[in-house]
């Protein structure tokens, strides 16, 4: 599969969650009723409060592949689904993009815990999927969220990616940490690598 079929799958993705969740985007039927009341943050009669009020909620980041990520996430329960891109400035420019499922817990008032794996490709932002070659990104993240307000967290914690690439490769590496590598065939090589992302969550 090259690139190009994984950005199209990426953006289907997108668009079918944003269908099966629509009543996501709408407001309530009454004015200061149960609806209003989840989107601002409060909980409403006869609710038990949770963390992460909502079901669609925004992130951005940093990690050690890119300096600038951001995410939506759609799911208000245990389970969520996650689109994702970033981008990494600089004279090897590069951005990405991606999709993927997790789960939440709530581990007490202010703490939970999201854990989820996800899949895309990272592109060069220069003459972006061109040529025969290729490249899957494949992360499994974990991460620790502080709720500072009803609407507002940050988070921290440990990633373990696996990059594959076939091809001609556009980059050496794509992140500041030092990597495992193997090459199964002469044009292709797989690198495995524990990272660390810090960002807030909305």
């Amino acid at each position: 599969m090259k690139s190009f079929a994984l950005l199209a799958s990426w953006l289907w993705a997108g668009a079918a969650v944003a269908g099966q969740f629509p009543e996501a985007f709408r407001p309530g039927p009454e004015a200061g009723g149960p609806r209003l009341a989840q989107m601002s943050g409060e909980s409403a009669p006869g609710s038990s409060g949770s963390l992460r009020k909502g079901k669609v909620h925004m992130e951005t980041w940093a990690s050690d592949i890119q300096f600038f990520n951001l995410a939506a996430k759609i799911g208000g329960g245990p389970f969520y689904m996650t689109v994702l891109a970033g981008i990494e400035p600089g004279r090897d420019a590069r951005f990405s993009f991606g999709a993927g499922l997790g789960g939440h817990v709530t581990l007490s008032r202010r703490l939970w815990l999201d854990v989820d794996v996800t899949g895309g490709a990272v592109q060069p932002v220069q003459k972006p999927l061109e040529g025969d070659g290729g490249n899957v990104l494949g992360q499994g993240r974990l991460m620790l969220g502080f709720q500072v307000l009803p609407r507002l967290a940050v988070f921290a914690g440990p990633t373990y990616n696996l990059w594959y690439v076939w091809g001609q490769p556009d980059f050496g590496s794509i992140t500041r940490m030092s990597v495992s590598e193997s090459q199964p065939e002469s044009d292709r090589r797989l690198q495995h690598w524990p990272g660390l992302q810090l960002g807030l969550h909305i």
